[in-house]
């Protein structure tokens, strides 16, 4: 194999076994790194290829494959992640999730970060290598190189290349080797001594200082400079220098603090420093909270704030009522919060139809039930965090859920809107997390820091070992699967867990309100948007997307079947779908896209339909024409109308002047028209139509399509099913 150090940065053909590598995306001093795509999977990576001058070193191959092993074991939403490590030919390699975004180092380049948006970044930063210290390992790299933000303006920390483990004593490398970057080491690691984490969080003060200024704490020409002025000589005040478009900071109190914190991190002796990356982090909320500076947006919440002297909810603080009970009492009822009181003005109640303001207006999709998420424009996918006030007999024990309240990204929205709807986000009782991802629920971590301490944080077990790493106490944790028959909440109201696992998580559970009868269905019935769309409300157009969005997230039919038997089993019956993505389903669309997903083929159904070649689909669309012929002795042109109108079928099949022609999931295709048409044929023509599909795929050299044969005629065909059958993980025979 051509060594890959000797491609340019354009694309190239070179294979690390089915890795193909495009393009050069930089170096560092053991290898380099490319963008590669996997041959069979087709999806891209960043691979790190170690230089051949370490090939025949074999205490480095071993400690490259063992910090590899080390670093697989990170899963967190701030760590980029490890997805293995292997050797083709004479080559070693570590495969890590690729990531399309810009690093730190590329956006200072630019200029030094508003107050706000650098304090919020290295926030992210230190929840990441507070997970990996927990974990027992080190970065010992941390620079604003191998912090990368995505898309969504998280950032990810790469390179954890030069991770050790610090609870193994033994080392394979040197014991006094200097491993880092001059101007962010910490001064026992310019010394080659044993290093802990809080070493990580001196890097961690000195990206923080670099990020508000621009320039390093101990500047220098050359690496014996800047150790001389590290060991001899102060950072310069971060109140002397500029700190770009932080209005709030010309406070000279909180330039200040701000001061205290990056000098704290800072200290040469490691034990004058923080203990761990969670104080550092948690005094930098502290400070983020006293600027105000959460996100430029919350002003939309400065009317709406308590007046002074009012005092805000506090959720759920009876713990000795929960204690024999995994925190619900023997009625299965949330324990009450303490007494407290705000008002909801009738003239702010968001309005019930579809013209609000999207993009600022929270809207209330059934009574004392509000969307509180963000719509940007011109985006196709959304998430659709929710908020239930349950007011309280009185106004004095008033309960507000919040449900899958989103990414720390779109915090800032959803907080004005939840403020301008309870009053202030800190009335918030308890957050309902659908599964684990980051976009469904990461910013839980910062409502429980920040705004909401003793607020109780709802879902699964399995969702739960995911989402405590967004620093969630157990103790503040309540499993619902504990509760298949509901839980009540302090104001009497129930609530009713409705298990959707595999949706697109093991652990995924729905929330049913059947006061309201509102279901929060979290990824199912989620589904891209158009562009062009209107309004909060699904319509007809949003089945392509939805139908899209399960094919590609959801693994297989049978997933969707349970989970949609488990609502069919609700009592009284749902009215109103409420999805963690795309629009708010209600009316008529309720049964139609229940209907429509009960029948829809997804991941591993049309695993190798997705993957067909031209040809193949030329030999499926050869099918679906013979079958066409037959039903239309039957049918006449309706068969054609039949098949043309069915939502199932559009976008996978076209017709054209010579018939049909399909033009994706081939399989897919064929198995829906024959079971569409025969429902419209007689028994007897049905099972011609039936034969014709199965023979015509085998004289192709296709996969037999998936079709029942009635060889004994209709039967029982009419007969109503045996609905109990269907029952046996609904709600109510739950226990």
């Amino acid at each position: 194999m051509e060594d890959p150090r000797t491609m340019e940065n354009s694309p190239a053909v070179n294979m690390l076994g089915q890795y193909k590598l495009i393009r050069k995306l930089g170096e560092g001093g053991a290898g380099q790194v490319y963008l590669a795509r996997h041959s069979i999977l087709e999806q891209n990576y960043a691979v790190k290829v170690l230089r051949r001058e370490f090939h025949d070193n074999e205490q480095f191959t071993e400690r490259f494959f063992r910090e590899a092993r080390l670093a697989a074991r990170l899963v967190h939403p701030n760590i980029v992640k490890v997805v293995t490590a292997d050797r083709y030919e004479d080559a070693y390699y570590l495969v890590m999730d690729f990531i399309e975004g810009i690093s730190l180092e590329e956006m200072v380049a630019h200029g030094a970060l508003e107050a706000h948006r650098a304090v919020r970044y290295i926030i992210h930063v230190l929840d990441g290598l507070d997970y990996a210290h927990t974990q027992g390992m080190l970065h010992r790299d941390i620079k604003a190189e191998n912090i990368l933000v995505d898309g969504r303006d998280e950032p990810k920390i790469v390179d954890f290349g030069l991770v050790t483990d610090v609870e193994q004593r033994s080392r394979l490398t040197a014991p006094n080797a200097v491993v880092g970057t001059p101007y962010y080491m910490a001064p026992e690691q310019w010394r080659g001594e044993t290093l802990d984490a809080r070493a990580d969080i001196f890097s961690a003060g000195v990206l923080l200082y670099y990020t508000l200024t621009g320039r390093f704490p101990y500047p220098g020409t050359s690496p014996v400079s800047v150790l001389h002025r590290l060991t001899s000589g102060t950072h310069e005040p971060l109140n002397s220098v500029s700190i770009s478009g932080a209005t709030p900071l010309t406070a000279p109190t909180l330039e200040l603090e701000l001061e205290k914190i990056v000098s704290k991190a800072l200290q040469r002796e490691r034990a004058l420093r923080y203990d761990s990356a969670h104080q550092f982090a948690r005094e930098l909320n502290e400070w983020l909270d006293a600027a105000d500076l959460s996100e430029p947006a919350s002003s939309l919440a400065e009317s709406t704030r308590p007046a002074p002297g009012t005092r805000d909810n506090s959720p759920l603080e009876s713990a000795d009522q929960l204690a024999s009970a995994g925190k619900l009492d023997s009625a299965n009822q949330l324990s009450r919060p303490a007494t407290g009181h705000y008002h909801i003005a009738a003239e702010d109640k968001p309005m019930t139809n579809e013209s609000p303001n999207l993009a600022v207006s929270p809207v209330e999709i059934a009574p004392n039930t509000y969307w509180v998420g963000k719509r940007p424009d011109d985006e196709i996918f959304y998430a659709n965090p929710y908020l239930r006030h349950f007011p309280g007999s009185d106004g004095n024990d008033d309960f507000n859920l919040i449900i899958d309240p989103g990414s720390s990204k779109d915090f800032s929205v959803v907080q004005a809107k939840v403020s301008q709807t309870i009053g202030s986000i800190k009335n918030v009782s308890s957050i309902f997390i659908n599964h684990q991802d980051p976009d469904v629920g990461s910013s839980v971590g910062l409502l429980l820091g920040r705004y909401t301490p003793k607020a109780y944080v709802l879902c699964t077990e399995d969702t739960w070992r995911l989402v405590h790493y967004y620093n969630i106490p157990r103790k503040r944790f309540v499993a619902m699967e504990k509760y298949p028959r509901g839980l009540k909440v302090p104001t009497g109201h129930k609530l009713v867990p409705v298990p959707s696992p595999f949706c697109h998580f093991v652990g995924a559970m729905m929330l049913y309100d059947p006061q309201n009868r509102v279901l929060f269905s979290g990824d199912l019935f989620g589904g891209l948007t158009d562009r062009d769309a209107k309004g909060l409300y699904a319509d007809e157009s949003d089945w392509t997307g939805m139908r899209a969005f399960h094919q590609i997230y959801m693994p297989t039919n049978q997933a969707l079947r349970h989970a949609i038997a488990n609502i069919r089993a609700l009592d009284p019956p749902v009215e109103i779908i409420a999805p963690q993505h795309g629009r708010v389903i209600r009316g008529k669309y309720v049964q139609e896209f229940m209907d429509r997903l009960e029948q829809l083929p997804v991941g591993l159904d049309v695993i190798n339909d997705r993957f067909a070649s031209e040809d193949e689909l030329q030999a499926w669309t050869t099918v679906l024409n013979r079958v066409l012929e037959v039903a239309k002795v039957g049918l006449g042109d309706q068969a054609e109308v039949l098949l043309a109108d069915d939502p199932n079928l559009s976008g996978i099949i076209t017709f054209t002047g010579q018939g049909i022609e399909v033009t994706s999931l081939g399989k897919t295709s064929v198995e829906r028209a024959v079971r569409l048409l025969c429902d419209h044929l007689p028994h007897e023509m049905a099972n011609s139509l039936k034969y014709e599909a199965i023979y015509a795929s085998q004289e192709l050299d296709l996969p037999t399509p998936v079709i029942e044969l009635d060889e004994d005629g209709p039967g029982d065909k009419d007969e109503e099913p045996n609905k109990s059958a269907d029952a046996t993980f609904s709600i109510a025979s739950a226990e």
